[in-house]
């Protein structure tokens, strides 16, 4: 493997009134969702940034959503567009883009935990370092929030677009990986902020971090 450090890829949508977080809007408000969003973002790059140093990037959309981006973020981080249809490709097209600066051990997240620790990087590349080609962070009701790869994974960006947005797409995953001679690692399932039966169990997280319980709060 090669001996550049990690870099890190947020998958990240502008943080735009009524564009995010949409299904919390009932339970929040479209300005409760935003700032949810919001700070979610801060602190994906926050951790981002412990674990990769100058080596983060922001996989974004809409296409001219950069300005927004980088006044919530910072300069410190590189940003491009999201470039595809549908998760699989656009996810596979963020991991070429930075692949094609260099091979190194990446980390493409999605910033829905309330809670990115140390341990979620240090699993991931623990993994990765003792040879595992993939390495999948899954969500309780489906879906991921961290991909660990070692080099551009063909094998599990093919999975079509519906496995992708379904509950099954963990054990697909690991399927093409093994039919592939793939691999695989899996971190601990967490629970994503994705419905408003998330955002009550966060707030009835003693370890909530106090930003995120004042803007939960607002629930109505």
């Amino acid at each position: 493997m090669s001996e550049l450090g990690p870099a890190v890829v947020l998958m990240s949508r502008a943080p735009r009134r009524g564009f995010v977080q949409q299904a919390l809007e009932p339970l929040l408000g479209a300005d409760g969702s935003l700032a949810l969003h919001s700070a979610l973002l801060v602190r994906a790059a926050t951790w981002a940034r412990e674990v990769a140093g100058d080596h983060v990037y922001v996989a974004y959309e809409p296409a001219d959503a950069r300005t927004e981006l980088t006044g919530l973020l910072g300069t410190r981080i590189r940003y491009f567009p999201q470039n595809g249809e549908g998760i699989a490709s656009r996810t596979a097209a963020a991991s070429a883009h930075v692949f094609s600066g260099g091979e190194r051990p990446l980390l493409i997240v999605w910033p829905d935990l309330v809670r990115l620790r140390p341990e979620h990087a240090e699993h991931a590349l623990d993994d990765l370092s003792c040879g595992c080609d993939v390495v999948l962070g899954p969500v309780f009701d489906g879906g991921l929030y961290l991909i660990g790869v070692r080099r551009p994974a063909a094998a599990l960006f093919s999975l079509s677009e519906r496995t992708w947005r379904s509950a099954e797409l963990v054990s697909s995953a690991v399927a093409a990986a093994h039919e592939a001679g793939l691999e695989i690692g899996l971190l601990r399932a967490e629970r994503g902020l994705h419905r408003p039966a998330d955002a009550r169990a966060a707030l009835a997280d003693p370890l909530l971090d106090a930003g995120l319980a004042r803007i939960l709060s607002r629930a109505r």
